[in-house]
């Protein structure tokens, strides 16, 4: 099969003026973060096209993440090559505003139905596309490598709403489960309040997700691409695509805090904290306010919590994350109309030593 471009304009597989609101023919949008978050979805694309399904971590019954495949159409909520599939990138849910007090951040990508004028929200999308090995499994054999995975607090904010959402209809329940987190004079400006309160939140946590077990849903799109070992060499076999359910990516927290270390207050305990402060204003106002400095989260530079390669392989320990399936003779069919050349990576001094042997000659 030959892959072209539109008129042989710099181009995104699947990705085209009528249904992005990316022009690829300027250079703005072959920018590190643009490119970053579109990439992963022109791959997803062409994955579809060549009928291959990703990787889907969902959580099941027993409290386990589980990696099964899923159809990218499903992840998108409609067929990639619909006329009427429109993918927004960097933009907000507006089917959640209703949800929230004051302004919902914006997401790294939302998928619309064009042909529904009245509820066109079909996907709210965030996008981690991440190197394989990472710094910490570099030196392990393949079959250990793991990616770095950081999460930003506008990601909990919409993981929080969608698990807030499930129980729109039943806040009675939600609150009944909230109800004993904060019974005993709770107070959210003391540390070792919140920190005593630690096991009990995560617990209730894991009973509302599991309550709602069948409405989870796509939230995270986590592309790999490997090199070899720690080089800037590309692997052969080197893309593949992973994603998170909403209550996978919940798990994937909770069991961060759970095996930490620190005593004290750490990153993920933070966000922890915060989901639970969400949902208890959901409970009771049937809206979240994302601004919430209770519990230290005010910037959108702040990372949420982040997670080494050694800690995500187990959840994602499956062939193909030791063989990932799309080569990098394939790039080509996703990046077309000559788009590397749009390309403006970082300089990076470190980068241009390691790649200028002639200097220490």
């Amino acid at each position: 099969m030959k892959f072209t471009s539109i008129g042989n304009r710099p181009a995104l597989f699947g990705l085209n003026p009528s249904n992005t609101n990316k022009d690829f023919s300027e250079a703005k949008a072959w920018g590190k973060n643009s490119f970053n978050n579109c990439f992963p979805i022109a791959l997803l694309c062409y994955m579809q096209s060549q009928n291959i399904a990703p990787v889907y971590l969902a959580l099941d019954q027993n409290w386990n993440i589980v990696p099964e495949k899923i159809d990218v159409n499903s992840i998108f909520g409609h067929a990639y090559d619909s006329e009427d599939i429109y993918f927004a990138f960097e933009y907000t849910y507006g089917q959640n505003q209703q949800f929230v007090k004051g302004t919902l951040p914006r997401i790294d990508l939302v998928v619309m139905d064009n042909s529904d004028s009245e509820n066109p929200w079909l996907r709210a999308l965030e996008i981690k596309l991440t190197a394989l090995p990472d710094n910490s499994t570099y030196n392990f054999p393949e079959e250990g490598y793991g990616c770095e995975l950081v999460v930003r607090p506008n990601t909990i904010i919409h993981l929080t709403l969608e698990i807030a959402k499930r129980y729109a209809e039943r806040q009675n329940e939600l609150s009944e489960a909230l109800r004993p987190i904060f019974q005993n004079n709770f107070d959210w400006e003391s540390e070792d309040s919140m920190l005593e309160k630690i096991p009990h939140i995560i617990q209730t946590i894991k009973i509302l997700l599991l309550g709602k077990i069948d409405d989870q849903i796509p939230l995270v799109i986590q592309p790999i691409w490997k090199t070899v070992g720690k080089s800037a060499q590309l692997h052969e076999n080197c893309l593949d695509v992973f994603v998170w359910s909403t209550f996978a990516f919940a798990k994937l927290l909770l069991d961060a805090v759970e095996q930490g270390r620190t005593r004290g207050f750490s990153r993920a305990k933070r966000a922890v904290l915060w989901i639970v402060k969400m949902l208890s204003d959901f409970a009771t106002d049937e809206k979240i306010d994302p601004q919430t400095v209770s519990v230290g989260f005010t910037r959108q530079t702040d990372k949420a919590f982040a997670l080494s390669g050694r800690k995500t392989h187990p959840y994602m320990s499956c062939v193909e994350l030791t063989h990932p399936r799309i080569k990098k003779t394939e790039i080509k069919n996703i990046i077309l109309g000559q788009g590397e050349k749009m390309l403006s990576p970082e300089r990076r001094f470190d980068a241009i030593l390691a790649n200028s042997p002639e200097l220490f000659m």
